[in-house]
């Protein structure tokens, strides 16, 4: 129990002073390069890592529609929250 309780302090932790580098980041670039740079580092790399498992399979293609609607949603409502 008391691993339990200190992987969440620490996940917090470092989820949290996410928020506070995201914030500090908007002083120096615009949130729209924040979130170019958040799919870049984020996105891409697992992308490839699951293409490189052979997890993508091309029947999974037809849900590539859905997906870039939500990203552009998610992506939209970050930089809007951003700039407040």
């Amino acid at each position: 129990m008391r691993l339990t309780k200190v992987s969440f302090v620490l996940l917090g932790f470092i989820w949290g002073s996410n928020f506070i580098y995201m914030k500090w980041a908007t002083a120096l670039i615009s949130p729209m390069q924040i979130a170019l740079l958040r799919v870049f580092f984020g996105f891409l790399p697992l992308a490839f890592a699951a293409w490189h498992k052979g997890v993508i399979e091309r029947s999974q293609i037809r849900h590539l529609p859905h997906f870039f609607v939500m990203a552009a949603v998610a992506t939209a409502f970050y930089t809007t929250v951003l700039r407040l």
